[in-house]
């Protein structure tokens, strides 16, 4: 564990506190084995954040560290998320700390579907009760293919090249001012009435 704190030390100037200090909020050493508190992290950078405002005038090298520290985030808590997404794996950090460039070279695209398709194996089992990974992905392809389940697609709009939605992501073709009136609110008998309308050929879509 000492390298991996000399390591973080090294690439965004933390000092990790050694075992035996509890984080007030996470109630987890800020570094478990060889997994870091995500929750202790953020929460170092939030405060020194509020100490000192990162501005345009700002070094680089700490421009740099707070990028990193959004790229752990989006990692842990979107695309690469665990039941436990609170803890990050230190064998991350190589990746992360490593060159923008060699970041670049990596099919993350690649890892994520990877990943996907991991835990769909793992949480069609019986005995498993939770979903991890980047599920919205898994969403929006339901809702893609199942039209039946899904909110209102927008209306299709050829969006002004100034229009802020030009050029959206993927996801926003779902919103619209219709959308929230047709959300399932994560119901399972809700889904389960508009599966049973569907295969008895009432509906194609809801």
């Amino acid at each position: 564990m000492p390298s991996w704190v000399h390591f973080i030390h090294s690439h965004l100037g933390v000092k990790v506190p050694m075992k035996g200090c509890v984080d007030a909020t996470d109630r987890i050493p800020p570094m478990r084995k060889h997994q870091v508190s995500i929750t202790w992290l953020t929460k170092y950078f939030r405060d020194h954040y509020e100490s000192h405002p990162l501005t345009e005038e700002s070094p680089e090298d700490e421009k740099e560290r707070y990028a990193r520290v959004y790229l752990i985030c989006m990692i842990v808590g979107v695309f690469f998320s665990k039941k436990s997404s609170n803890l990050l794996s230190c064998g991350w950090l190589r990746i992360i700390f490593s060159s923008w460039e060699e970041m670049g070279e990596y099919s993350w695209a690649s890892a994520c579907l990877a990943m996907i398709y991991h835990n769909l194996c793992n949480e069609s089992l019986k005995a498993v009760r939770e979903v991890s990974g980047a599920m919205f992905i898994v969403q929006f392809w339901t809702w893609e293919h199942m039209p039946w389940i899904a909110p209102a697609q927008r209306p299709d709009r050829d969006w002004p090249i100034d229009h802020p939605l030009r050029g959206e992501a993927y996801g926003t073709r779902w919103l619209g001012h219709t959308t929230c009136d047709n959300l399932v609110q994560h119901k399972l008998d809700e889904y389960r009435r508009r599966f049973e309308r569907f295969w008895e050929g009432e509906v194609t879509s809801i």
